[in-house]
């Protein structure tokens, strides 16, 4: 009975195919890397006594295949990750040395496109002190792409930022800087020094004017600081009417539009000219107390160099820009084109990540649409809650309809 029985079971298999019975296999193994990553904090200054807790998360960006990874008191990781290219991204805590003692501190660092291949790969990773200040005024909306009129002609000067106090207290907009990287997102060089790590360049620096209680920002409430502070509709019935807006982006010894009932930002370096594309990260920033203008500039501003490589041939290059320390800032938003983002042009404790309008450079239906924050919820008055991880990516819709726009 049995000998039947196992007769039986041999021509099944024979007639479903061998490989179906058959533990053997024809299918390749998915290429596996050992992937030996080590942590620093920089600048190399930050004398770290502990790394209390590190959260990895890995996401392969074409397959989409995603892990993440908890360190606890260690600062190394080993892991064996599917060959290809990814996104990593580190947040977590340490406790380092400071003349007043040990301080906890939040840190974070992120790698785009790092290729991982072979038998076994070995990197180090920089992470940095989270910056910025949550209690204090925050970017809700860049609009920087301008519109089209009806008749399909690019029309500019209705860009604005919308500023909002996402906190329960009454803010002070007095003194707030808005400022414009001097590096491009698009556009990644090998800048000398490096100063990433711990400062901001900048490439066009404005200012909020007040005496400190001029321009209170009520909980839930923003202002709007506009490039041209008319009514575009005027111009063109497809654009915006921001002969209301709080503050008007006037350039000085230039034809430029003024509105005399809306108050100037005050220019501190440069001019900011706003990219229809994006291209650049804003940022808000907050001055020590007392400084001035001309101080600013004078103590911060540093000359970068780099090389261009251009047709085959390289250029030396240099250019100029103020430092901003990262413990000034409050909000960075780094915006870019999808397919042309090359890196972040901020710290990673500013901004882990980036948002945009449109996937691709040159798209013609990137004209009317902005980045707002994702709203998570309401306060008890009614007003929203934005959200903000210092995650650009995260944090906003991207190619969505201005909040102006009605």
């Amino acid at each position: 009975m049995l000998k039947h029985v196992l007769r039986t079971l041999f021509v099944l298999c024979a007639f479903i195919g061998i490989t179906s019975c058959s533990s053997d296999s024809n299918e390749t193994p998915e290429a596996q890397t050992l992937l030996k990553l080590e942590f620093k904090v920089v600048p190399d200054n930050i004398q770290v006594k502990e790394y209390k807790k590190l959260t990895l998360s890995f996401k392969e960006l074409n397959s989409g295949f995603t892990i993440t990874k908890e360190l606890s008191n260690t600062n190394t990781l080993q892991v064996s990750l599917p060959s290809g290219t990814y996104q990593m991204i580190a947040e977590g805590s340490i406790v380092y040395s400071d003349p007043s003692g040990s301080i906890e501190a939040k840190v974070a660092g992120v790698q785009n496109g790092m290729v991982i291949n072979g038998n076994e790969i070995s990197k180090t990773i920089e992470l940095s002190l989270k910056a910025g200040n949550s209690s204090d005024l925050i970017l809700e909306e860049i609009f920087f792409t301008g519109t089209r009129t009806p008749q399909g002609a690019m029309y500019f000067g209705d860009q604005y930022f919308k500023i909002t106090n996402n906190t329960d207290k009454t803010l002070y907009a007095d003194g707030m800087l808005l400022i414009q990287s001097s590096f491009m997102t698009n556009e990644k060089q090998d800048y000398s020094p490096n100063i990433m790590g711990t400062t901001l360049s900048a490439g066009a620096i404005i200012r909020i004017p007040g005496t400190g209680n001029t321009y209170p920002v009520k909980p839930g409430e923003s202002i709007i600081i506009a490039e041209d502070a008319i009514n575009h509709k005027d111009f063109n019935p497809s654009s915006v009417n921001l002969s209301t807006a709080n503050f008007q982006i006037f350039k000085e010894n230039s034809d430029d539009i003024d509105n005399p009932a809306v108050p100037k930002m005050i220019n501190v370096y440069d001019k900011m000219v706003i990219h229809n594309q994006g291209y650049y990260a804003y940022a808000l920033a907050r001055m020590p107390q007392g400084m001035t203008n001309e101080a600013l500039v004078a103590q911060n501003s540093y000359t970068y160099t780099y090389n261009l490589s251009f047709g085959g041939d390289i250029y030396p290059m240099d250019g100029t820009a103020v430092k901003i320390p990262n413990e000034w800032i409050t909000d960075v938003v780094n915006l870019s084109v999808q397919d042309s983002f090359q890196w972040l042009v901020t710290s990673p404790s500013l901004d882990m990540g980036w948002t945009s309008v449109t996937s691709f450079d040159g798209d013609k239906n990137r004209f009317g649409k902005s980045v707002r924050r994702k709203i998570i919820g309401k306060t008890m008055e009614g007003k929203n809650i934005l959200k903000d991880t210092n995650n650009s990516t995260a944090d906003f819709d991207h190619g969505v309809k201005p909040s102006l726009f009605n």
